[in-house]
């Protein structure tokens, strides 16, 4: 799947995220949106995983749950906000089983098939992207083999063979909170500006790095505890996304009284108080 004809940098994620955003608009209103968007020069696989994954999203966000109602949830994000203190990690049982006291999820409800999962006031708390990977675009992850050092020639390779499924996360940042996806590409551009003249090691990574997001996290083989992120603001988004070819995977979202089957293709975006 070449992008030969692309940039290899975050500007890759504007083109892509471009494409998803039209795509996303004119499936999910097509009454208000009548043109098609245009497919750049990528690859017709690539361009197909693109719209399979818009159309995971448009899915989604017209709530086909098991009962055809829109799952509806009782959190308050701003309720979470103010209770929530930077340093509480989620990591201490006793505190959050007094949490859940205080403030009761719905009912506890297992889902697998997209959907969103709104809070008061119809906020959207967290997106639900079943098989939002396609097949091919899975494919990619197998080569990892990456290190903390950017300027190993290893991690430079793999955010090269990563690139467009990178991009992809960051379009779908870009539809579901456009305004974080515009400053994750002002801060990537501040950044790469800031160290051009200074670290030639962070020239090179940010060179193919393809994303909105500053950075990534790997988790391999091992089954996390209940966390809450620690750097993000509360109506900011986390995104995870679920590959290889294990199966029987669960995430536990107790706050919202939800269980997502969560195998190899999904993608999960949630505020980060929620996980």
């Amino acid at each position: 799947m070449s992008v030969s004809s692309l940039p290899s940098d975050y500007q890759l994620s504007n083109h892509i995220a471009l494409y998803m955003r039209q795509q996303f608009f004119s499936e999910a209103f097509p009454e208000e949106y009548h043109w098609i968007p245009t497919p750049f020069n990528l690859h017709t696989n690539t361009t197909i995983s693109i719209c399979s994954h818009v159309s995971t999203m448009v899915d989604a966000y017209h709530n086909p749950s098991p009962d055809w109602h829109p799952v509806q949830s009782n959190v308050d994000l701003i309720r979470l906000e103010e209770s929530v203190s930077r340093n509480e990690s989620g990591l201490d049982l006793e505190w959050e089983d007094r949490f859940l006291i205080t403030y009761p999820p719905n009912a506890l409800r297992v889902l697998d098939c997209p959907a969103v999962i709104l809070g008061w006031d119809d906020v959207i708390a967290l997106w639900y992207l079943p098989n939002a990977l396609s097949q091919s675009t899975k494919t990619w992850f197998d080569t990892l083999d990456i290190s903390k050092d950017p300027n190993r020639d290893a991690s430079l390779e793999w955010l090269q063979a990563m690139a467009v499924p990178n991009a992809m996360i960051s379009g779908v940042l870009s539809i579901i909170h456009p305004p974080l996806y515009k400053v994750g590409i002002e801060g990537i551009e501040k950044l790469k500006t800031e160290t051009a003249l200074n670290n030639p090691i962070m020239v090179r990574a940010l060179a193919v790095w393809p994303m909105a997001f500053t950075n990534i996290s790997l988790i391999s083989n091992r089954a996390c505890p209940l966390h809450r992120d620690l750097h993000l603001s509360g109506n900011w988004y986390d995104i995870t996304a679920n590959v290889g070819d294990h199966s029987s995977c669960i995430m536990s979202i107790p706050t919202l009284g939800v269980e997502l089957v969560y195998d190899p293709g999904t993608v999960v975006a949630f505020s980060r108080h929620l996980l």
